[in-house]
């Protein structure tokens, strides 16, 4: 009896064998060829593919910076007067600093007395080397009186600590102002001139200004204390608020991809397809069956479908596999001042936004 027994089980297996072998015939030959199954699967969800829009932002921090700016350097030992403070606004051309131009008078003088004998000989290459000496005279000359080259604000005046170092004065131009921040520069792909961004002026927390990217760097770099490598980007502020100062801290979200009124899917009903691209799993007549599409624009939650798919279409909602996105990218502010010119007498450097 016991082999009876055992001849039963091995029908009875043989039987769902054969039945499992049939359902997978089945599912293999049925549309015209496209895998499909039966819908039904426990837990699976639908989703009914609409319009609606897509906005990807990315969250930097940065600082507001001034329009250009201006470094004069110069020794103490030649200051005769400081004609500024520091917060003092001044217009072009008004007189900042009055440097001891005892030597430069003199040789502006005698330079002017050479030109003078060298005309009345009459003699042009003399006469010309004359005029090119009264010209250097007459420039140094006029460099012991320091002036604003721009209409700004002083914002720095440094005495020299030691016989070694020199004094410095600095102007901002506050006719415009700008934010400069870095990007990751695995981030930095997606941003581009012309995008616009929210910024948030950190002690102006309900002031959302609403600033346009107007540069953005054309190298990456890496800080001295950091190993992140980052490009800079330069934003715009759309008007020169006087409440809103150059150094203030700023959070700007940049809008990196829009699309307004198109056919949009959750990304988690995307499958990455074994050829590459993108595939959604479509529900026809209760079959599943596998679609290739083409995408747009995306956001964390929602992709923009070019082709593949029509409004009203049903797909599963959640899949196997979704399309890895980049995370956003929050970084300090990496900014280097102006460097300041060492050269002996008064010099500058100065720095102009784009």
């Amino acid at each position: 009896m016991k082999w009876l027994k055992r001849w039963k089980w091995i029908v009875l297996m043989g039987a769902v064998v054969f039945a499992g072998a049939a359902i997978t015939l089945t599912m293999l030959l049925d549309g015209n060829g496209t895998a499909t199954s039966d819908l039904g699967e426990a837990g699976s969800q639908t989703y009914t593919v609409g319009r609606g829009d897509i906005e990807k932002s990315l969250t930097v921090y940065g600082e507001v910076v001034p329009a250009q700016e201006y470094t004069f350097t110069f020794d103490g030992d030649d200051v005769n007067e400081i004609s500024v403070k520091v917060g003092n606004r001044v217009e072009e051309g008004d007189v900042l600093v009055e440097l001891d131009g005892t030597q430069a008078e003199l040789n502006l003088l005698q330079a002017e007395r050479a030109l003078h004998e060298a005309e009345s000989d009459g003699i042009p290459n003399t006469i010309r080397e004359k005029e090119l000496g009264y010209q250097i005279a007459l420039e140094q000359y006029n460099e012991t009186t320091l002036r604003a080259p721009f209409a700004g604000v002083i914002t720095h005046i440094t005495q020299a600590t030691s016989s070694s170092e020199k004094w410095s004065l600095k102007l901002i131009d506050t006719s415009e102002l700008y934010i400069e921040a870095n990007v990751d520069q695995l981030d930095a792909p997606t941003v581009a001139v012309g995008q616009t961004a929210e910024a948030i002026i950190e002690p102006l927390p309900d002031q959302t200004q609403i600033v346009e990217l107007v540069d953005v760097g054309g190298m990456a770099t890496t800080s001295n204390n950091s190993t992140v490598t980052v490009v800079g980007v330069t934003a715009r502020l759309p008007e020169a608020d006087p409440r809103i100062l150059a150094g203030y801290t700023v959070e700007m979200q940049i809008t990196t991809a829009h699309a307004a009124d198109v056919l949009i899917v959750p990304i988690t009903c995307l499958l990455e397809s074994p050829r590459g691209g993108w595939m959604v799993t479509k529900v026809v007549d209760e079959k599943q069956i596998k679609q290739t599409v083409t995408l747009g624009a995306m956001s964390d939650q929602y992709a923009e479908i070019q082709s593949g798919l029509e409004e009203g279409d049903i797909i599963l909602l959640n899949s196997t596999a979704t399309p890895s996105r980049p995370t956003d990218t929050t970084e300090d502010q990496i900014k280097a001042s102006p460097e300041q010119m060492q050269n002996s007498g008064a010099a500058g450097s100065g720095r102009r936004m784009p």
